[in-house]
C-alpha cells in the first residue's frame, strides 16, 4: 500500500466557516481563521516527506529544557508514530501519561526565538479549538523530512510546561535479530528528571522557632 502524507480531518470545517462569513457572523475574525488554518496545514504538508523508510530505525536525543543535563536517547521504527514517542518520553522520565503533549518544527525566526510554535501537533482526545489539527497518532516518525527539519520541539503538560527539544541523530537498518516489539526503546541518558508533582513542605511557627 502507498504511504501518503498526514492530513488535517477537515471533516466540515470549510462549509459551516464559509455559512457563518454569508450570514455575516464575525466575517473578518472567520476570514482570519481559514489564513491562520491555511498556513497551519502549509507548515506541515512543506515538512512532510515520503522518501523515509518504513522499517528502519530511527535514532533521538531527546533534551529536557527546564533543568540543565537531563536527557534521553532513543530508538524508535519508522511506522511508529508520534504519539508512541510521547509516551516513551514521558515514561523515561519517570512520570504518569496524564495531560496533553504536542509536537511542532522550531520558529526559525529569531524574533520569536524560544518561543513554541503556534502549529503543534496534538493529542487524538484533543478537542479542536479554531480549527483541526493534525493528531499525533496519524503522524508517523517517517513522515517527517529530516534533512529539513533535524529538530522538534516537545511540550508535555501545556499547565506545568515541561519543554524538551528533539534532534535527529542517525538512522539505520533494523537487524536481523531485532523484532519491531523491542521498538521505541532507551538507550542512553543523563541527568536525573525532576519530581512530575514536587511537594512542598510549609514550616509552621513552632519548626520556624526550633
Amino acid at each position: 500500500m502507498p504511504k501518503n502524507k498526514p492530513k488535517v480531518q477537515e471533516n466540515n470545517f470549510y462549509e459551516s466557516i464559509s455559512k457563518a462569513i454569508a450570514e455575516g457572523n464575525h466575517a473578518d475574525f472567520l476570514r482570519e481563521m481559514i489564513k491562520e488554518f491555511e498556513e497551519y496545514k502549509r507548515e506541515f504538508e512543506e515538512n512532510f516527506t515520503l522518501d523515509n523508510p518504513e522499517i528502519s530505525v530511527y535514532k533521538f536525543r531527546v533534551t529536557y529544557l527546564l533543568k540543565e543535563n537531563v536527557w534521553r536517547e532513543f530508538e524508535i521504527v519508522g511506522k511508529q508514530t508520534l504519539e508512541k514517542f510521547s509516551d516513551t518520553i514521558v515514561k523515561s522520565m519517570g512520570w504518569k501519561i496524564d495531560h496533553l503533549h504536542g509536537f511542532s518544527f522550531p520558529i526559525i525566526n529569531p524574533e520569536f526565538s524560544g518561543q513554541v510554535s503556534p502549529y503543534v501537533i496534538f493529542p487524538k482526545y484533543t478537542d479542536d479549538d479554531q480549527y483541526p489539527t493534525l493528531k499525533s497518532n496519524q503522524v508517523h516518525i517517517y513522515d517527517i523530512d529530516y534533512k529539513k527539519q533535524t529538530k522538534l520541539d516537545y511540550v508535555f503538560d501545556f499547565g506545568d510546561g515541561h519543554r524538551f527539544e528533539i534532534y535527529f541523530i542517525s538512522m539505520r537498518e533494523l537487524e536481523k535479530h531485532e523484532n519491531l516489539k523491542d521498538f521505541p526503546r532507551l538507550i542512553d541518558q543523563g541527568g536525573v528528571a525532576p519530581e512530575q508533582y514536587p511537594i512542598f513542605y510549609e514550616e509552621n511557627d513552632e519548626t520556624t522557632n526550633l
